[in-house]
C-alpha cells in the first residue's frame, strides 16, 4: 500500500511527460526541420521536471537549481552545434552518441566553474551567439521524403524522456539544487525529436533542426535567467509561469518572423 502511494504520482508525472513528448515528436516531425528545431526548443522535459520540483521543493531550491541549469544550457549550445555540423556526415547513433558525450564533457567542466549569474548569461551569449553564426546558413534545406516507419521508437523515446523527469524528481533530494538543475537539462528531447528527424528525413534535414534550435533556444536561456531572479521575490509558482511566457512568446517572435519571410517581406533572422 505504502510503495502503491509513492509510485503512483511519480508514474503519473512520467505519463504526462510521455504525452507530451509524443506529441512534440510528431509535431516536429510534420513541421519540417526549421519548426521543429523551434518545437524541440520549448520546454519539453526541463518544463515538467521543474513543475514537479517546484511542487516538493522550497523557492530557493528553485532559484539554485535555476542558475545551475543555466550553466548546463550552455552545455546544450555546444550539443546543438556538434550535431548541426555532423549530423549530414555521420549516422544517427554516431551522430547523437558523439553529442551526448560532449555534452556530459562540458557540463561537468562548466560545474567546476563559480556558478554566479553574470558567467552563467556570458557563458551562454558566448557559445549560443558564435554557434547561431558558424550554423547560420545551415537553417534551410531542402529536405527529403519521410520514411515509413513505426510508432515503436516514437514510444521508447518518449518513455526515456518521461523517465529521465521521474529520475530527477526522486533523486532532487539526495543530489541537491545544483546537481538537480544540470541533469534536469540532460537533452533527451532534442536526442529523442532528433533521432526521429534524422532517421525519417535525413542527416541535412536534421542539421537544419539543431541550427534552428540553436536560434530558439534563446528565449530558454532567458526563461532560466526569469526563474532564478524571480524564484525567491515572488515565489516559485509566479517564477515559472513568467519564465513559459518568455519561452513561449521567444517562439512566437521566431513565427512572426518566419510568416514575414514566407510573404517575402524582408525580417532579419
Amino acid at each position: 500500500m505504502i510503495a502503491d502511494l509513492l509510485l503512483h504520482p511519480l508514474l503519473t508525472k512520467m505519463a504526462i511527460t510521455a504525452m507530451i513528448v509524443i506529441a512534440t515528436a510528431v509535431a516536429a516531425e510534420r513541421a519540417g526541420p526549421q519548426l521543429g528545431g523551434l518545437i524541440a526548443s520549448l520546454p519539453v522535459s526541463a518544463g515538467p521536471a521543474y513543475v514537479f520540483l517546484a511542487l516538493k521543493s522550497d523557492d530557493a531550491f528553485i532559484a539554485t537549481a535555476a542558475l545551475s541549469s543555466l550553466y548546463a544550457n550552455a552545455a546544450t549550445g555546444l550539443f546543438l552545434l556538434h550535431l548541426a555540423l555532423v549530423s549530414a556526415r555521420l549516422s544517427a547513433v554516431a551522430t547523437f552518441a558523439s553529442g551526448l558525450v560532449l555534452w556530459m564533457a562540458a557540463s561537468a567542466i562548466l560545474r567546476a566553474l563559480p556558478e554566479t549569474l553574470p558567467l552563467g548569461i556570458v557563458l551562454n551569449i558566448a557559445v549560443y551567439g558564435g554557434a547561431i553564426v558558424i550554423t547560420r546558413r545551415m537553417r534551410f534545406v531542402a529536405t527529403g521524403n519521410r520514411a515509413a516507419k513505426g510508432v515503436a521508437d516514437l514510444l521508447l523515446r518518449a518513455l526515456l524522456v518521461a523517465g529521465l523527469v521521474g529520475t530527477v524528481v526522486t533523486v532532487s533530494d539526495w543530489i541537491g539544487p545544483g546537481m538537480t538543475g544540470a541533469v534536469a537539462l540532460f537533452p533527451m528531447t532534442f536526442t529523442s525529436v532528433g533521432l526521429l528527424i534524422h532517421t525519417r528525413l535525413g542527416g541535412a534535414a536534421n542539421a537544419a533542426a539543431m541550427a534552428s534550435a540553436l536560434v530558439a533556444m534563446n528565449g530558454f536561456t532567458a526563461a532560466l535567467v526569469v526563474t532564478h531572479l524571480a524564484a525567491l521575490p515572488l515565489g516559485r509558482a509566479i517564477a515559472l509561469g513568467l519564465a513559459l511566457c518568455v519561452s513561449l512568446g521567444w517562439a512566437a517572435v521566431l513565427l512572426a518572423i518566419r510568416r514575414r519571410r514566407a510573404a517575402g517581406i524582408p525580417a532579419r533572422p
